[in-house]
């Protein structure tokens, strides 16, 4: 009676796995190589991009930071980008802009822009914040517009309305319909 070690058994499993790796892999290359295209084109339509961060400095010296969940570019005349959960920080010599949306479509070499689901820009050395649910304008410009309904908070003040035209980065505000304006006076402890 011979007696099988185990080094023995254990050699075989391996050279029987590695055997059977590799006429699997032999039988199943046919295939691949038949279904090429399918795989080709699948990979074509993947173009969003995870975890995106974007630095630029444009020619006055304005640096802005894009961070997003998610980015896709759609290339057209546009050059759109789709962003899902964006963060847009405007550095303007110093003043700080942040825009937060849940989707962003900027357009025209990130002049002109589409923010929506939940929109917040907030300036905090001016004390400013505007939340609605959409927004559309350019940056160039600064000219935004929102037919939403709006809450502006500037330093004391409190305007809620619906829709909404700014112009010149705020030189001009115009809430279109009914608008609800509240100051809150300081009040000073003796």
């Amino acid at each position: 009676m011979k007696i099988i070690s185990g080094k023995t058994i254990f050699a075989s499993l391996v050279f029987l796995l590695i055997i059977s790796f590799v006429v699997n892999n032999f039988l199943n290359k046919d295939d691949f190589i038949k279904d090429k295209g399918k795989y080709e084109r699948s990979s074509k339509k993947q173009d969003k991009i995870f975890g995106v961060e974007i630095r630029q400095q444009n020619k006055k010296g304005d640096k802005f930071l894009i961070i997003a969940d998610t980015l896709e570019e759609i290339e057209s005349q546009e050059k759109k980008v789709i962003l899902e959960n964006s963060l847009t920080t405007i550095d303007q010599q110093g003043v700080l802009t942040e825009i937060f949306a849940g989707n962003a479509i900027i357009t025209n070499e990130y002049n002109d822009f589409i923010f929506s689901n939940k929109v917040k820009i907030i300036k905090k050395t001016r004390k400013f914040t505007l939340t609605t649910q959409t927004l559309t304008g350019t940056f160039k410009k600064g000219n935004y517009h929102t037919h939403d309904d709006v809450d502006i908070v500037s330093g004391n003040t409190v305007i809620e309305g619906k829709g909404l035209l700014i112009k010149k980065n705020g030189e001009y505000i115009k809430i279109k319909g009914k608008a609800k304006l509240r100051m809150f006076l300081l009040q000073n402890a003796y």
